[in-house]
């Protein structure tokens, strides 16, 4: 928390126009929360306090201030309003937007963020599945400042689990006002132990929030994606047992055609778990998962892809890419065609502990 408090106040050091006097008389705000309620947006700041507790050290808790108004801009401007100190937008690292906020009021946020010039659009936005507001507030010892832990959540997960969408604003924004293409956010909530976890992924239609993805389909939208992730886990039953496989290296591309779309991946695979009866000394053995796991594959792909198609969303830029090719400014053609898919898995076989029969 030292580190944060400091990198805060670097700016102010080297520029040399503020001393702690002139610091403690702003408010640094960190994160937002957007809700709508009653006809009104509900705006919260959260707000890292810089007050002095004793001698030698200061605080680095947050406090909270919320205020409504009919536009986000009267909501913005109430809540400022409500401060005791200059609002400070330089460090905020999340704007989280409730889930009706993004199903019915996001273009009116998004206008007014690309228009403000309090706010610099470096920041990662996200969507609440509820209360926006419950998130941001959601702090505890361990994690103090929630803004900064959504970024950590987000990081960690993109490194290991692999369903968070993890991108700057900016490029939410581009993806929004470029034809063609869709945005996607990340979903939040806060479970029943009041513990904040990622939750999902959200993809948009224009500004409207159209269907959310749960985490493990969210996996399978950033492998769809081509973020040359690892750690994709695909499950398959036999009888009352389960094996397991995970990607850690693929390359997937999605081709829109004149009639039909198709999916072409080559995917290296390992087993991570297995408690079927498999004999994994055969190469024959090996081959026969190849098989059926690409079965299972092509199912969870098509399962994503279907529901892209039924929401008409192009988060995944095919309708760009449908344009780019065939010069028809039809960008949901795609959104009619049958789906072919092309899959070359291999399931490395390195790390056992035994020699493979041939």
């Amino acid at each position: 928390m030292k580190k944060i408090i400091l990198l805060l106040l670097i700016p102010f050091v080297i520029s040399g126009c503020y001393d702690y006097n002139q610091l403690n008389d702003l408010a640094i705000i960190s994160g937002i929360a957007i809700d709508y309620k009653d006809d009104q947006f509900q705006v919260t700041f959260e707000i890292i306090s810089t007050k002095k507790e004793g001698e030698t050290s200061g605080s680095s808790n947050t406090y909270y201030i919320t205020s409504s108004g009919e536009s986000i801009v009267y909501a913005f401007t109430e809540t400022a309003n409500k401060m005791d100190k200059v609002p400070y937008f330089e460090h905020v690292e999340t704007i989280i937007f409730s889930e009706q906020v993004a199903k019915e009021h996001l273009d009116d946020c998004v206008d007014y963020l690309i228009r403000t010039e309090n706010l610099r659009n470096e920041f990662y936005a996200v969507i609440a599945e509820d209360s926006a507001k419950d998130i941001l507030s959601a702090s505890t010892e361990e994690h103090p400042i929630v803004s900064n832990y959504l970024v950590d959540l987000l990081e960690f997960n993109q490194e290991t689990y692999n369903s968070a969408y993890y991108i700057p604003f900016t490029k939410t924004i581009n993806s929004i006002l470029s034809e063609g293409e869709d945005a996607m956010l990340p979903v939040f909530k806060v479970d029943d132990d009041k513990n904040i976890e990622l939750s999902g992924l959200g993809v948009f239609k224009d500004y409207e929030l159209v269907h959310t993805f749960n985490p493990n389909e969210a996996s399978i939208v950033n492998l769809l994606n081509n973020f040359k992730i690892g750690a994709v886990h695909f499950n398959m039953s036999c009888g009352e047992g389960n094996i397991v496989i995970v990607d850690y290296k693929s390359d997937v591309s999605i081709e829109p055609g004149s009639d039909k779309i198709l999916v072409k991946a080559t995917i290296n695979g390992r087993i991570s778990e297995s408690t079927c009866d498999y004999d994994l000394k055969k190469m024959d053995t090996y081959q026969q998962l190849e098989q059926e796991f690409t079965k299972v594959i092509e199912k969870e792909m098509d399962k994503v892809l279907k529901e892209f198609q039924k929401v008409q969303s192009n988060a995944l830029n095919i309708g760009k890419s449908y344009y780019n090719q065939y010069r028809i400014k039809d960008f949901y053609a795609w959104t009619k065609q049958d789906i072919q898919y092309d899959i070359d898995l291999k399931i490395n076989k390195k790390g056992l502990t035994f020699e493979v029969e041939s």
